[in-house]
């Protein structure tokens, strides 16, 4: 708000002037403070210093009229948004407007017109104001707001950046196709994760007698499942290349007794509940003998292409749990020729989609596996992809996808 009204009077006429002086004197509701100029030129250069809140200027004045010093005060940047009312003895006052007069008032003219015409064009130009530093502040509003979406953009391009590399990191540590040949008549892998790094993992290890494979899911997803998921390759490689053998389920207490070592777990009420769920197996070639041991993932093995046999996990995860002082239990079977066997993570069974938004689960996974083992691993792997995006189609993936399958 304008709290005292600075007032340019531009005429030649001192009686004009001291005419206006007296009306804005007997005005008690506004403050004006007079300036005062003779003429046109006068008038621009005195608005320039002075920066008046509204210019009554006269029309007809020597050294420069008023309609030229209203068209000078409007071209000039720090004076132009000033009101100007034009004041004339004419009711032609097209030129003024054309000039960029705001307002006119008729000479001659009484108190109440001229106070009239002035607290209008003062509360356009409080009004005008108002908008003014409105739109000031939602130029630098919005400036900020872009600031921070450049600033927030940059940020996500670095996350992305950083999580391709440790995409390129995790994708390195796991077992390469040569590692898998090595081990395997034939094999395939669906590794799917939610976001560019998943907390599903698949190791393999071997002596001259044996050789150990697992699956892994590790708790979350994206970038903290990711870093599990090496705490748990280093762990096995460290307890399988230092310690004679042992059996799966060995293992098993081992990597268990390891992990709530690192996440200094004590079980305490509201304790994160860290870890991972994992299946493991040992498999001597020479007797084609296969141990496993599994904290909550079963395997599934395809006997001759007709059935599927189900080996169930322990009910209970590695890391901090109710009992997580029982020992896990080690499970042997014998391996008939090319039979397949398959470890996974629960992202594929537990995926929402299908026609009614449900779950997938187990029994129509198990069926797909059995339908599809008579087929060769890589027309396996295409049905069983092709088989989950028709079903995800119009959904969400809900958590990292991982199926191994292998071939004895």
């Amino acid at each position: 708000m304008i709290d005292k009204i600075k007032v340019l009077i531009t005429d030649d006429s001192s009686t004009t002037i001291e005419a206006i002086e007296s009306m804005l004197e007997n005005e008690s509701k506004t403050n004006f403070q007079i300036i005062k100029a003779a003429n046109g030129l006068e008038g621009c250069k005195t608005a320039y210093i002075e920066k008046p809140d509204i210019i009554l200027m006269d029309i007809e004045m020597p050294v420069m009229d008023g309609i030229n010093a209203t068209k000078k005060i409007k071209q000039t940047k720090s004076i132009k948004n000033i009101p100007i009312i034009v004041m004339s003895t004419s009711a032609s006052l097209k030129d003024a407007f054309l000039a960029g007069a705001n307002d006119f008032i008729i000479k001659p003219f009484t108190e109440f017109e001229l106070l009239l015409r002035l607290n209008i064009n003062i509360k356009l130009l409080q009004r005008s104001n108002e908008l003014n530093e409105q739109n000031r502040l939602l130029i630098t509003q919005k400036i900020e707001t872009e600031r921070q979406n450049e600033i927030i953009t940059q940020q996500q391009k670095e996350l992305l950046d950083d999580m391709r590399y440790a995409s390129h990191i995790q994708n390195a540590i796991n077992p390469n196709s040569k590692t898998l040949e090595s081990i395997s008549k034939d094999y395939f892998v669906i590794n799917q994760p939610k976001n560019i790094v998943g907390g599903d993992f698949y190791w393999v290890s071997s002596t001259e007698e044996r050789t150990y494979f697992a699956v892994g899911d590790c708790t979350g997803h994206g970038i903290s499942g990711s870093l599990m998921t090496m705490v748990g390759s280093a762990f096995l490689n460290e307890i399988v290349h230092n310690i004679p053998y042992t059996s799966p389920g060995n293992i098993l207490n081992e990597l268990r007794t390891k992990i709530i070592k690192l996440l200094n777990q004590k079980g305490t009420f509201g304790e994160a509940s860290s870890g991972m769920d994992i299946a493991i197996c040992v498999y001597e070639p020479k007797n084609r003998i296969l141990e496993y041991a599994g904290a909550n993932n079963p395997i599934y093995i395809a006997r001759n292409n007709t059935e599927l046999e189900i080996i169930k996990a322990d009910r209970m995860p590695i890391g901090i749990y109710v009992t997580h002082k029982t020992p896990f239990k080690s499970h042997e079977t014998i391996l008939g020729l090319n039979d397949t066997l398959y470890m996974f993570s629960d992202g594929y069974p537990d995926q929402f989609g299908g026609p009614k938004g449900h779950k997938f689960r187990y029994r129509q996974f198990r069926e797909l596996l059995l339908s599809n083992a008579i087929k060769t691993m890589s027309d396996q792997q295409k049905d069983i992809e092709e088989t989950l995006n028709n079903w995800i189609k119009g959904y969400e993936q809900v958590d990292d996808i991982l199926l191994l399958g292998l071939v004895f």
